[in-house]
């Protein structure tokens, strides 16, 4: 009973960990560059440290160029007697992301083209951003705007600087020793959303602290920075090593409601997706398929012809697919820590899948070898292979399964993750086993990627 009670109370203090992250940095204001992301940053890399790099406006990313850095001190629109209708300081959402500098008063049919609703959420502010046109707007809720005289004049106030600067992204590697590479990336560009994307980058905080403490196998980059520009920066940046990256992960929207999802990298069958859909089945917990779409995230650009690199995302509420999606709904009341930690937990099954997935070759090819003489077979016989028996009974059958497995299927070509799709047996008692097996001489490593 130890190993569960320690477990669960170290998924409750995880649990803790992440529902103060939650809290604390979600009423910052994100964007593509500007001081909300290096705040971000800084309180993230407290908890798992990583290096805080910049990449200077201007900087030319192959077809792209990263923008002025952009940075808003405050913004409303007021009444004419100053009364604030609508206050950035009350909800970072209020203002179209990028918003060039204005102060000026004007009638409420001038300003309503400025002005983005969401009528079919009357209760929600969309989110709506203007990175690459240089523009203004606020977002307000439809029952807000309902509620807008239209004879009276506004005061329209945003204290914004869109200036040469920097954007900024965070990165560690975490070097393995098999030669091969995978990413881990999550974007952090948006203001108070919670599950798309605060949740995701508080996850990669947690997995990256969780792998330093791990001797690794193969290597693992962690990169975080804005969407789109931020990932294809760092591509140009970096580009013969992200050449070389055999897969990863999209982390984002993990800790809504709804059912767990996965969306598939853009193979459909690569390592990532076969490792993702053992890490459900060996946990028992049911999944929504998503197939790739290009209409996503930033698997489009690392997945991008040059690069190639296959992507998948383990999810719980997929952006797009809940009602709250880029809305004020998406906040701290949709989402939970736990829901996050359990995410959290599948993405760590899926990462120890691709640690386990090695290749083993028989050292006994001929005919089973007699497993009695090595203490491998219990000295009582007859053991049913499924049903009836003690639990320590049917503990001996399941290695017996696994033994029998590995010994017919360890031919130097087949590795242990398509054993265990093969066999239906968890990847993790396969690995256990032929740890075992490998200490009597029945089997060696042959290929330890």
């Amino acid at each position: 009973m130890t190993p569960d009670i320690s477990k669960e109370m170290l998924d409750k203090e995880i649990e803790k960990e992440a529902d103060v992250l939650l809290h604390t940095l979600f009423p910052i204001c994100r964007s593509l560059t500007g001081d909300g992301v290096r705040k971000t940053l800084r309180e993230l890399s407290k908890m798992a440290n990583f290096a805080i790099k910049e990449i200077p406006s201007g900087t030319v990313c192959y077809d792209w160029t990263v923008p002025p850095e952009w940075n808003i001190r405050d913004a409303y629109i007021a009444d004419s007697k100053g009364k604030r209708l609508v206050d950035f300081k009350k909800n970072n959402l209020h203002v179209v992301s990028y918003s060039a500098p204005i102060s000026k008063t004007m009638a409420f049919d001038e300003l309503k083209k400025y002005l983005y609703t969401l009528p079919a959420l009357p209760q929600a502010i969309p989110y709506r951003t203007s990175y690459y046109k240089k523009d203004w707007g606020f977002c307000l809720s439809y029952e807000q705007y309902k509620m807008m005289d239209r004879q009276e004049r506004y005061r329209v106030y945003i204290a914004s600087t869109l200036e040469p600067g920097s954007m900024t992204y965070g990165e560690c590697i975490l070097r393995g020793t098999s030669g091969k590479e995978f990413l881990v990336s999550a974007y952090c560009c948006h203001p108070s959303l919670a599950n798309d994307n605060l949740s995701g980058i508080v996850l990669w905080t947690l997995l990256l602290r969780e792998l330093k403490k791990r001797k690794l196998r193969h290597s693992y980059r962690f990169l975080i920075a804005p969407e789109t520009i931020g990932a294809i920066a760092y591509l140009r940046k970096n580009e013969k090593a992200m050449k070389k990256i055999a897969g990863g992960f999209i982390i984002t929207s993990v800790a809504g409601p709804g059912k767990f999802g996965y969306k598939h990298t853009f193979l459909g069958d690569h390592l990532i997706d076969r490792a993702v859909h053992l890490a459900f089945r060996d946990r028992g917990v049911d999944y929504v398929s998503y197939p790739f779409d290009v209409a996503g995230s930033d698997e489009r650009h690392f997945s991008a012809p040059y690069f190639r690199i296959p992507m998948g995302t383990i999810c719980k509420d997929k952006y797009y697919e809940y009602d709250y999606y880029h809305t004020s709904l998406d906040d701290l009341r949709f989402v939970r820590a736990r829901y996050l930690v359990e995410t959290f937990q599948l993405y760590l099954s899926a990462i120890e899948n691709l640690e386990m997935n090695v290749t083993y070759k028989s050292l006994s090819p001929y005919s089973e070898p007699q497993l009695g003489r090595r203490g491998l077979y219990p000295p009582l016989g007859g053991f049913q292979k499924t049903g009836a028996g003690t639990p320590r009974e049917q503990k001996i059958v399941s290695e017996l399964d696994a033994i029998r497995w590995l010994m017919f299927m360890s031919d130097g070509e087949t590795s242990l993750l398509a054993i265990a799709e093969r066999s239906g047996l968890p990847l993790r008692d396969l690995y256990q086993t032929a740890e075992k097996l490998q200490k009597h001489k029945l089997l060696k490593i042959t290929n330890k990627t």
